[in-house]
């Protein structure tokens, strides 16, 4: 068993039109274990208000993805993650921010951005998030997507939670769960509108079963360049950007086990 991996990050149109960066960062990392394979994705939205928030969602991707990697090569397991051991992952990301913010002699609120992370092993997994975009997951057996977290919005629909944030720990959403997760995937507040259904609070599944079926077809483990750049190009694409100006992010992620082959078939 092991996971096909499709991720990237598009700038938006709105964003091009002036002069600003894409904010938004994805980064993706498989582990490997003595259970096997864990998939780790984190995926972080830049504020659009914020002057270096470009920066802040990198480091706050990298540090987050570093810090779970070591975790995991040390010894730890996906089951044995906490809010806790979370809440200081949080405080280690927050510091790593404020180094920059530092550096820049800025404050730490101009490096605003939030954070989605996912660490999925075989029968287990861990998920936390500060922010909105949402993390959505189709288990084994099932033909329909459910959402991990809402995305955390405040009273208007473009206001949300940063890490960066005094309160951000008491706002974190932490979930541990033991299940089989069959196929994952993780996007910004971008493409939000096209992915779920507010009125239901539900998602739109048919999106995620289409976009998910060619990573499923992919030949190598881990995150496919090929298949990242065709999704690029579709993020990039007339359709979508017509109906968001936003930068947007999105994760593809689902297992593959190979077929096994009898013996009558090869004879």
């Amino acid at each position: 068993m092991s996971w096909r991996i499709a991720a990237t990050s598009a700038i938006g149109t709105s964003h091009t039109k002036n002069g600003q960066p894409c904010q938004d960062s994805v980064r993706v990392r498989l582990v490997q274990t003595p259970n096997g394979s864990v998939l780790i994705s984190a995926v972080s939205d830049g504020a659009g208000s914020a002057a270096h928030s470009e920066i802040g969602s990198r480091a706050a991707v990298t540090t987050a993805t570093y810090l779970i990697e070591n975790f995991l090569e040390a010894g730890g397991s996906v089951g044995a993650i906490e809010r806790g051991g979370v809440l200081s992952w949080l405080a280690q990301i927050q510091m790593a921010i404020s180094s920059f913010a530092s550096e820049a002699g800025a404050s730490t609120r101009e490096f605003a951005c939030t954070l989605l992370v996912a660490v999925i092993a075989a029968e287990e997994a861990v998920f936390f998030q500060v922010g909105d975009g949402a993390m959505v997951v189709r288990e084994e057996g099932d033909e329909g997507w459910s959402y991990i977290f809402w995305p955390q919005h405040g009273e208007y629909i473009n206001s949300t939670n940063f890490i960066t944030a005094s309160d951000a720990a008491d706002v974190l959403e932490f979930a541990a769960v033991s299940r089989r997760i069959e196929s994952f995937s993780a996007f910004s507040d971008g493409i939000e509108n096209l992915v779920l259904h507010y009125a239901t609070k539900s998602v739109h599944d048919p999106f995620f079963n289409n976009m998910i079926a060619p990573v499923r077809q992919a030949l190598n483990e881990g995150l496919d360049d090929e298949l990242s750049a065709s999704l690029l190009n579709y993020l990039n694409s007339e359709r979508v950007c017509a109906r968001t100006d936003d930068d947007k992010s999105l994760v593809l992620a689902t297992r593959h086990e190979p077929t096994l082959v009898s013996a009558d078939a090869t004879s």
